[in-house]
């Protein structure tokens, strides 16, 4: 098996599993406050991201209405920035 994260083998039992896609990750690989959900579980950075994009969808839906201004050209052009950053990748 392959850390998700480094790509690299996992051959010792230094190695967490996220709970939601079963991908394995090493311990070392982790910055647990990022991966590390509200029930402690360690999430892979895809699904950490999918439930930080599930958040954020919650946020804007509710309160777009009430961003106004240069508020709002920030964080249209914050998520402008994510999207440029994961096309590079």
């Amino acid at each position: 098996m392959k850390c998700i994260i480094c790509g690299k083998e996992i051959k010792d039992k230094d190695y967490v599993q996220c709970p939601d896609c079963k991908n394995y990750m090493h311990k070392s690989c982790i910055d647990e406050e990022v991966l590390m959900d509200v029930t402690g579980e360690y999430l892979c950075p895809i699904c950490a991201a999918r439930a930080a994009l599930d958040w954020l969808d919650n946020i804007i839906s509710l309160y777009a209405s009430s961003m106004k201004g240069e508020d709002r050209k920030e964080i249209i052009e914050r998520l402008k920035t994510y999207i440029r950053l994961l096309e590079e990748a």
